[in-house]
């Protein structure tokens, strides 16, 4: 671990006491180029100098870079940052509840995304029970009011942070000494889903103050929102049932930042930066589980005939029984970030250091099942899925609007089952990094090199995911009273019904704040279960050199960056006194890089980028411990064991580019790049039957009869072959000088592995993806943004269409991999102009409401495998969000 100065508390003494040193000096200008350095600022207010500002920002980077302006991000209808990047040529995002919480650049895929904040990292969690540990950031935590800007670099740079093999963005926040002396900012919004019809309040402000010497400043800024969400959709765990399912989440996110600046001489600057974030994620999934019936029942299949020798996969015949489930959450993730700058300028050298940490905790605090004490028979019922959606034809007299469980003569109102052991349980996680860095950059009077830079980098990080199992005095046979029941015997009150399924069906509601009041009378302290204990430990050293240079028509920077990660996995076998680490991770990468930018004439440029890059493994790939799922579920064949492994080397890539720019008047551009990521070192996942060995060797626990007779499916990672990443980017934006204004891009990625199979180190054959495609995870054939803006002095309107095409989702897990359908968002944005102080907004995000539709797509076929290619997996509908806000700036 890093020594104890770094702890928070000496840091934070540590900046009190540069605060308290008096040095003199020169005050200190951003780095870059002297081109750079020459452009106009521009007072960027209304979408034509923000544009223009982006523009700039691109036009003179000596990389490939593409840039947002704080202006450009408020006047965008986001929420969250990664919704304002997805308008950024050859940026895609994800999102599974309706709002982007992950970012892919060039086809990479969202792990190969490097984000930092002010060039550094944040440390991030997941609220989501099933999401796993990785170095991602997940964007729904970083509002976008509080960001004074954007930069993707698509190239790489030896004086940037490694990580990114798809690209990295650069979070800047704003500083108190760059803003106007008691700059105000406040709005009040509010948004409307058509999921929840619920509308929520969201409260956002700043403010700046500096003294009249303009060399002491501090900024505050904060957002708070409340969001009902809900998410209907369909899914199917084939061959065992599907159902029309819900998700419904309270989510209270809020952050706050705050910066101090202090120039002491015109020379040094230190600059203190704090930044919070939280988000409470309450959720609960509801589902109508309708099984499937006998084999003999089946009337329709697909890639078969329900015989012997291609017995395909059943998509039509009857239904068996139905069930009501319901899994109540409490779930958080937070993430603060602290770090101080200082900045000392010289006649010919400019120093800068930071020293910081970051934390985070985050994932599901509370977790249960409820399950029906009896089944509802439908086998008169049948279920359709051959138009590709998910069809059931009811039994007559079943309605799901009614229908309630465990009804008996003891609990005429009915009854839930609630799951006890490990289905009652915590599954907190931690990330946290400490960090220190240097960078020297010494000005030289060459013809050539315009100076030298070289810089040093030490990094601590820590993850863990751990798990807990709440203990209960659980009746028995021989024990009936002074215990706990776990039967839930419903109070027979309507409350209401809940949206279920893509067609609009309803299933009945029930009180979850009373069943989990009910269920958490019964905890009397928890347990952990060390067979889930997951924690890696890694410390990251880097160092650099890169010279700039430049001549009468072109400038770059070329260097190299070295990079050493020690890595080590702590787990627990057989209980607390039993702790083990495992030593395997020990790697170096040397990562050189070079950018030219060549100007063709005075508003064209060529440009050519050449880089090795890297993206170290992902946390949960490298957790040693056996991580189990499936086990006493609905489903007889879903017992897996992923296993971790700690000695995985880091993805890299060779990577090229070159394109040209032309910019044809201030505000307008048009470009075309093409790019190649040659990647090696993909993560694989071996799939296979688990051996007596391997039982005992994990210490497995007995499972039931029906589950025991599928047995475990043991799931590996290691090291295998790698892929390409190759395609084209068209940019184009044009202001007409009326008021209007376009913005086109389009990109093309053909991201796919080198083979589909190969032979590993223990001589097998296996897959590259389980699912034998090429198709690298989350890279989309082709992307591409339409939005036309109007403005003028009073008014202002953009209309957006965003869409991407099919892509690949893998998971280790029941939700598997599969293919995701294209999808479109249609984005409409309006500002009208009351006076120069305040303006009143309204936005509509998704505006035709599409759907996610999740498919089948492995290579090959199984018999009753839902994954099989064309299955209808999982449908979700998307909201449409509605909002209108007033803002007021001063």
């Amino acid at each position: 671990m890093l020594a104890n100065n770094f702890k928070k508390s000496l840091l934070a003494a540590n900046i009190g006491l540069a605060f308290t040193a008096g040095v003199s000096g020169v005050a200190v200008a951003d780095s870059g180029t002297q081109a750079k350095e020459d452009v106009e600022v521009i007072e960027v207010r209304g979408i034509r100098r923000s544009l223009e500002a982006s523009l700039n920002t691109k036009r003179f980077a000596e990389g490939v870079v593409d840039a947002i302006t704080a202006e450009d991000i408020g006047k965008f209808p986001d929420k969250n940052i990664a919704e304002s990047l997805k308008r950024v040529p050859g940026i895609t995002i994800q999102g599974q509840f309706g709002e982007g919480d992950a970012v892919s650049i060039r086809g990479a895929g969202a792990d190969f995304t490097k984000t930092t904040l002010n060039g550094q990292n944040v440390a991030s969690t997941g609220w989501f029970v099933l999401e796993p540990a990785k170095r991602s950031f997940n964007y729904t935590l970083l509002p976008s009011e509080l960001v004074g800007g954007l930069e993707v670099y698509k190239s790489s740079q030896a004086d940037i942070i490694e990580g990114g093999v798809g690209g990295t963005v650069i979070v800047k926040t704003r500083t108190p000494l760059e803003l106007d002396a008691n700059t105000v900012y406040g709005s009040l919004e509010f948004s409307h889903s058509d999921d929840s019809g619920e509308t929520d309040p969201q409260y956002s402000g700043m403010y700046s103050w500096k003294n009249n010497d303009e060399n002491l400043g501090f900024l505050f800024s904060a957002v708070q929102q409340t969001r009902q969400l809900q998410r209907q959709g369909n899914e199917a765990f084939w061959a065992w049932g599907s159902g029309p399912v819900g998700f419904e989440q309270e989510r209270e996110r809020s952050a706050f930042t705050t910066s101090i600046e202090y120039a002491p001489t015109d020379s040094l600057s230190f600059v203190v930066n704090y930044l919070d974030m939280k988000m409470d994620a309450n959720n609960t999934n509801y589902a109508m589980w309708l099984t499937r019936g006998a084999d003999d029942a089946t009337t329709a299949y697909i890639h078969g005939n329900g015989s012997e020798a291609t017995p395909g996969v059943p998509v039509a015949g009857a239904m068996n029984v139905a069930f009501a489930q319901m899994r109540p959450r409490e779930a958080t993730m937070n993430s603060d970030y602290l770090d101080l700058k200082v900045e000392y300028a010289g006649d010919n050298y400019k120093l800068e250091f930071v020293i910081g940490e970051t934390t985070s905790s985050g994932g599901t605090d509370f977790e249960m099942v409820m399950n029906p004490n009896s089944n509802a028979d439908i086998s008169a019922g049948t279920y359709d899925f051959t138009s590709g959606h998910h069809k059931w034809n009811l039994p007559a007299g079943f309605d799901l609007t009614t229908y309630t469980p465990g009804v008996t003569a003891d609990t005429p109102n009915g009854a839930f089952a609630m799951g006890t052991g490990s289905n009652f349980n915590a599954t907190p996680k931690t990330d946290e990094e400490q960090f220190i860095q240097a960078d020297f950059e010494y000005m030289l009077d060459h013809d050539f090199i315009n100076s030298v830079k070289v810089g040093f980098r030490y990094a601590e990080h820590e993850a863990t995911s751990r798990r807990f199992e709440f203990n209960q005095n659980l009746c028995t046979e021989d024990v009936t009273t002074g215990c706990f029941n776990p039967v839930y015997v419903l109070d027979g009150t309507n409350h209401g019904t809940f949206d279920v399924g893509a067609d609009d069906l309803k299933i009945r509601r029930y009180d979850i704040d009373a069943m989990k009041s009910w269920a958490k009378s019964s905890i009397q302290g928890r347990t952990e279960d060390f067979g889930a204990y997951s924690h890696i430990e890694e410390e990251n050293t880097s160092i650099y050199i890169m010279a700039k240079y430049s001549g009468e028509n072109y400038r770059g920077n070329f260097g190299i960056r070295y990079a050493q990660t020690d890595a080590s996995s702590i787990y627990y076998k057989e209980g607390l006194a039993n702790q083990r680490t495992v030593e395997a991770a020990d790697y170096s990468e040397v990562l050189p890089s070079v950018n030219f930018a060549y100007d063709l004439a005075d508003d064209k440029i060529l440009r050519i980028a050449a880089s090795k890059v890297m993206t170290r493994p992902q946390y949960n790939d490298m957790y040693f411990n056996p991580s189990l799922s499936g086990v006493a579920n609905e489903q007889a064949d879903d017992q897996r064991v992923a296993l971790g492994n700690p000695g995985l080397v880091p993805f890299t890539a060779n990577q090229a580019e070159v394109g040209v720019e032309w910019y044809f008047n201030s505000s307008s551009l048009l470009a075309l790049t093409a790019f190649i990521k040659d990647v090696d070192n993909f993560i694989v996942i071996n799939r296979r039957d688990a051996t007596a060995d391997d039982i005992s060797r994990l210490g497995l626990p007995a499972l039931s009869p029906e589950e025991a007779a599928n047995g475990w499916t043991i799931e590996e990672n290691f090291n295998g072959p790698g892929g390409k990443v190759q395609g084209i980017e068209f940019q184009y934006q044009q202001d007409f000088g009326n008021g209007f204004g376009s913005m086109v891009n389009y990109t093309y990625t053909k991201g796919e592995a080198d083979t589909t199979e190969f032979t590993n180190g223990n001589g097998e054959v296996t897959r590259v993806f389980t699912d034998g495609n090429l198709e690298l995870s989350d890279s989309s054939k082709y992307a591409y943004n339409l939005t036309g803006y109007y403005e003028n002095d009073l008014f202002y309107a953009r209309l957006s269409y965003n869409y991407r095409s099919s892509y690949m989702i893998r998971e280790t897990g029941g939700y598997g991999n599969r293919l995701h359908e294209g999808f479109g968002s249609v984005d409409l944005s309006t500002v009208y102009h009351f006076n120069e102080n305040i303006d009143i907004k309204f936005d509509v995000v998704n505006l035709t409401g599409e759907s996610a539709e999740q498919y089948g797509n492995n290579a090959f076929i199984e018999a009753n495998n839902g994954f099989s290619d064309g299955f209808p997996l999982y449908e979700y509908e998307q909201a449409t969000r509605y909002s209108l806000g007033v803002s007021v700036r001063y």
